[in-house]
């Protein structure tokens, strides 16, 4: 059986005891609440131009709640990597930064442990490459110390070794694999919020300063479309009343603002969909958190999907044989904890 077969069976099981709970009054459904109408996971193309525009919700699929995670954490980061969904770090409830790496299986709908980390951080960016899997800067503490440590999971996958570090410390940047490079962007230092975009090309060389941000910020996210395009999406000035919607488009070493998402926005997670282009999921503000998920591809195009069922920030993403997973983050602004796993089909 395939994951992606796999998956379909674990979305129909999901679908149908959300039928069962809708024809109970007493029960309530994980994605659905009885005020609220099923969003549809069928794309709508918004103008790039209006974005006070809200897409209509027309079809019965949507995002489907999976198995829980056996940790509640936020400020964590997740990524797809050999067939499975991987988290790593974060915050706990009790403002404790874990070291903890959960695994999770779509072919089983299972979590199990992963090697913990050799030192705890959060808001740090993991990237898959073709061959490995590395966390990349972070904070330590809740001072907000960013680090320079990248990490890179060993070849028995059982702990891991030190990679190439930053050129500077960087904690709640973006990062993504190109297809041939992992680049890095934007983030905080000891000095506040930087522009800096860094390159690697190989985890036994060093990095490399490639150009700047339009906007210097944090709690951006980035992803790749594998073949040589990386966008970086939203993020804050430091501040949640500082949240922007800028898309800036890195190819080779040239960076370009591209547009804007219709809902500005910081920390989030980023996933790429071949038909939509770079998804944003999630996000925070100061009275509330986001369930938008929405996506632009590289001529500015903007599509919306169905918005996740539990809104959070501080979460991670990944895609698995065209299923995007967006994994934990925290349901109310600031320090909130969750283990909720989401999957939807993207049709790719």
């Amino acid at each position: 059986m395939t994951t992606r077969t796999a998956l379909a069976a674990v979305v129909v099981a999901a679908f149908a005891l959300a039928s069962c709970a809708s024809d109970d009054a007493d029960d309530t459904d994980p994605i659905d609440s009885t005020t609220t109408e099923q969003p549809s996971a069928t794309p709508t193309t918004a103008d790039p131009d209006d974005t006070d525009d809200e897409a209509d919700a027309t079809d019965e699929a949507a995002w489907v709640a999976l198995a829980d995670a056996p940790l509640e954490l936020t400020e964590n980061d997740a990524e797809a990597f050999d067939g499975e969904l991987w988290v790593v770090g974060g915050l706990t409830a009790d403002a404790a930064v874990s070291d903890d790496v959960l695994v999770y299986d779509p072919a089983t709908d299972t979590w199990r442990e992963g090697p913990s980390l050799p030192e705890p951080v959060h808001h740090a960016r993991l990237v898959a490459t073709d061959d490995d899997l590395v966390l990349i800067g972070g904070y330590r503490t809740l001072a907000f110390d960013a680090v320079d440590d990248v990490w890179v999971l060993n070849d028995e996958r059982d702990g891991w070794v030190p990679g190439p570090p930053l050129p500077a410390a960087r904690g709640a940047g973006g990062a993504a694999w190109d297809g041939e490079r992992i680049v890095f962007g934007g983030g905080m230092d000891d000095d506040g919020l930087t522009a800096d975009v860094f390159a690697l090309d190989s985890l036994d060389g060093e990095w490399e300063r490639i150009g700047e941000l339009s906007i210097a910020r944090d709690h951006l996210d980035a992803t790749s479309d594998g073949a040589g395009t990386v966008w970086f999406l939203a993020g804050r000035e430091m501040a949640l009343t500082a949240n922007l919607g800028a898309v800036d488009l890195l190819v080779g070493d040239t960076i370009e603002v591209i547009g804007e998402l219709p809902t500005p926005r910081g920390g989030v997670a980023a996933f790429y969909s071949p038909t939509h282009g770079a998804c944003l999921a999630g996000g925070e503000e100061p009275d509330s958190t986001f369930d938008e998920v929405e996506c632009i591809d590289a001529e500015g195009e903007i599509t919306v999907l169905a918005p996740l069922g539990v809104a959070r920030h501080g979460l991670g993403a990944g895609v698995i044989d065209g299923v995007a997973y967006v994994a934990l983050g925290g349901p109310e602004p600031m320090l909130a904890v969750s283990p909720t796993l989401e999957a939807l089909e993207l049709g790719d």
